[in-house]
């Protein structure tokens, strides 16, 4: 799915996961070096699909390439996207996970940044969405997820260590 094909607004379900899914499993095709994924529990987000998982292992193996996981709960993605959880660990030296301290979780945004472009889920009851490469909305959107990033912690270790 090429950018010129995305909707510029969604409201479905399906249309959301299509979009998500192609965006995502085509992410070797994409110039950007990082990725930033926010949500609140990252449910919505066709992480675990075998397609995605293959497109991100060839798009963190090229130089320079971070993902970004900025989350309220990473649990559902430990026991619901074990496919990605499993992926996430070798290559744990370029994927960031981080949470928001004291910051409701109603406060989390739902969208996917690309640098090129950014696909926001705006309501996840109607599954209104919106795809944007208008360069200020795309500065706009850096913006609040570098504001974010600043009230955030380290979170959802790669190995947990016990006595």
């Amino acid at each position: 799915m090429n950018a010129e094909q995305i909707p510029s607004n969604v409201a479905s379900r399906s249309d959301f996961v299509t979009i998500a899914h192609g965006l995502l499993s085509r992410l070797d095709a994409a110039a950007a070096r990082e990725i930033t994924l926010v949500d609140v529990d990252f449910s919505p987000w066709p992480l675990d699909d075998p397609a995605v998982v293959d497109a991100l292992t060839r798009w963190i193996r090229l130089p320079g390439r971070r993902l970004r996981l900025l989350g309220a709960r990473f649990d559902i993605i430990e026991r619901e996207q074990t496919r990605f959880a499993g992926w996430r660990r070798p290559y744990a030296h370029a994927v960031e996970c981080l949470r928001p301290n004291e910051l409701d979780p109603g406060d989390v945004p739902s969208l996917l940044w690309l640098g090129t472009g950014c696909f926001e889920l705006l309501d996840r009851e109607r599954w209104q969405a919106r795809w944007t490469t208008d360069r200020s909305l795309l500065v706009l959107q850096r913006e609040r997820i570098d504001a974010l990033v600043q009230r955030c912690e380290p979170a959802w270790p790669v190995t947990v260590l016990g006595l």
